[in-house]
């Protein structure tokens, strides 16, 4: 039997598309990011990577070195954080 067909919203690395999408569209670089916003690299690797959710107040501050509107990408984090906080049935 075929397995089902995953549904995109899932995806556990939805906001890291999202997040290298904006990186890229802003012509940031990795390391560029990891001094601006403050944090290592490793950090940005695992976010953008999806192995870890970022912080809202990482988000924020990556929003705003990548010349996205903050307010718009913590909407887009506040419902990816709830529906990973939903129980799988």
């Amino acid at each position: 039997m075929p397995p089902e067909p995953r549904n995109p919203s899932d995806d556990p690395t939805r906001i890291a598309h999202l997040l290298n999408h904006i990186r890229m569209h802003a012509g940031a670089t990795e390391m560029s990011l990891a001094h601006t916003t403050g944090v290592e690299l490793g950090y940005i690797h695992d976010v953008l990577a999806g192995r870890r959710f970022p912080t809202r107040s990482f988000t924020h501050r990556y929003a705003r070195a990548c010349g996205a509107d903050p307010q718009v990408l913590l909407m887009v984090w506040q419902d990816e954080r709830a529906r990973r906080q939903r129980p799988r049935p």
